[in-house]
């Protein structure tokens, strides 16, 4: 599947797949900015392709009332709403590929553009010729070339009048830097060509090297990943490793730069969030957990008569008519008759306390989480078993002294995580 703009890019790589025998089929995108103009385009495409028999798809888009809504601008909007819809039509129509008429010049402002925003040394290496669904023929060729095989095989186009506007950032680099720079360096397009190569064998390099050094400092546990904040500071590239793990999170420059003068400074307990992930600078690691976007409920209720719950944990209730104490992990002996019923699964609250097992005063709770070395995320993660708001179990640690089985107990409910 081949998008077409309608310009001399795309015409000209429709002009050479036809010429090669491809089958393929055409997707053209109005995004309804230029009223009049963009209608013709559209026109233009689905008849001259119609004429030779080439299957055409075409879509018109509310460009703008999409990048107001999600707060972008109207180049990244347009850009998400057409690649979203070029993969519908790749799964509905089984294609092999998604073609694009991208071109050296494009990649060449590709490179600034990354450099301006930071999108660090994976930015330099430019725009890939293949990823597993899309290919770029025409990356080999500069905007000249393209223009010359235009004019020889006269083939037909229309120019889009925004490609001449300055105040998009492409559009300002396009007409007055890379001119400027062809003025100190007529061959810039044969440069940066041998350059991107060079750039993309480093890169992979780098990548390879990095992914082995993390590896070495990572453990996964549960949902959260962990990088020990030691050997972060020990490597010789600290702010290159760290730019390599928290890229793969979705974390941009900037909370890179926060990133690191927390570890730096030893500041544990900071947050940072990303559209996908949390990061917290915790005592001794990084921890990366994926946000968590379900809406759980804050607390469970348990009836007398539950057997099992499977929500928010996997556990099974049991009665037994005596004193029965059972030594086993995730498995706790409670004194049934001291129990209020229904009781109540929750999440832990600021002021919470208990009486942990064998103390005959209370603790807090935040200081119980300190003494066990508790993250931030672990403190969020912890289910409470409460009786009437008082903490019965500190699911899979710890259980309140005032609710344990004793010689006088008549009956037990025994409890069993499942984990």
């Amino acid at each position: 599947m081949l998008g077409v703009s309608g310009g001399k890019d795309s015409m000209a790589l429709a002009d050479l797949l036809l010429k090669a025998g491809y089958n393929f089929s055409v997707a053209h995108c109005n995004f309804c900015l230029r009223k009049e103009e963009a209608d013709l385009e559209e026109a233009f495409v689905v008849s001259y392709f119609q004429e030779k028999n080439i299957p055409v798809f075409s879509i018109r888009f509310n460009t703008q009332e999409h990048a107001d809504a999600n707060k972008q601008s109207i180049q990244m909007a347009a850009r998400e709403l057409r690649y979203n819809w070029f993969k519908e039509l790749k799964t509905e129509h089984q294609f092999d590929y998604i073609v694009t008429a991208h071109h050296l010049n494009d990649n060449i402002e590709t490179f600034f553009i990354n450099v301006l925003r930071g999108a660090g040394i994976n930015g330099l290496k430019g725009v890939p010729e293949k990823t597993e669904t899309i290919v770029r023929p025409l990356l080999f060729a500069s905007s000249e070339q393209i223009k010359e095989y235009i004019t020889r095989n006269n083939l037909k186009y229309k120019e889009d009048s925004s490609n001449s506007e300055v105040k998009y950032l492409r559009n300002k680099l396009r007409h007055e830097l890379v001119p400027l720079l062809k003025e100190i360096n007529p061959k810039l397009e044969e440069t940066f060509s041998k350059e991107f190569n060079y750039f993309r064998e480093a890169n992979n390099l780098i990548e390879e090297t990095i992914a082995k050094e993390i590896e070495n400092i990572s453990s996964n546990t549960n949902n959260e990943v962990s990088y020990e904040i030691k050997k972060v500071l020990d490597s010789s590239h600290i702010g290159l490793l760290l730019h390599y793990i928290l890229k793969q999170y979705s974390f941009d420059s900037s909370i890179e730069t926060q990133v690191l003068e927390a570890i730096k400074a030893g500041q544990s307990g900071k947050l940072f969030m990303s559209k996908t992930h949390t990061c917290l600078v915790d005592r001794e690691s990084i921890i990366i957990k994926e946000n968590n976007n379900t809406n759980i409920l804050l607390s469970y209720t348990i009836e007398k008569n539950t057997k099992s719950i499977s929500e928010p944990l996997n556990l099974h209730f049991e009665i037994v008519d005596e004193a029965k104490i059972i030594v086993e992990d995730n498995l706790v002996c409670l004194d049934f008759e001291k129990l209020s019923f229904p009781l109540q699964i929750r999440k832990w609250q600021e002021g919470d306390s208990f009486q942990p097992l064998g103390m005959q005063g209370t603790k807090k709770l935040s200081d119980f989480f300190i003494n066990q070395k508790y993250t931030l995320f672990q403190k969020e993660e912890q289910w409470l078993l409460t009786s009437k708001n008082e903490i019965v179990w500190i699911i899979g640690k710890r259980i309140d002294n005032r609710f344990k089985v004793t010689e006088t107990t008549k009956q037990t409910l025994i409890l069993k995580l499942n984990v």
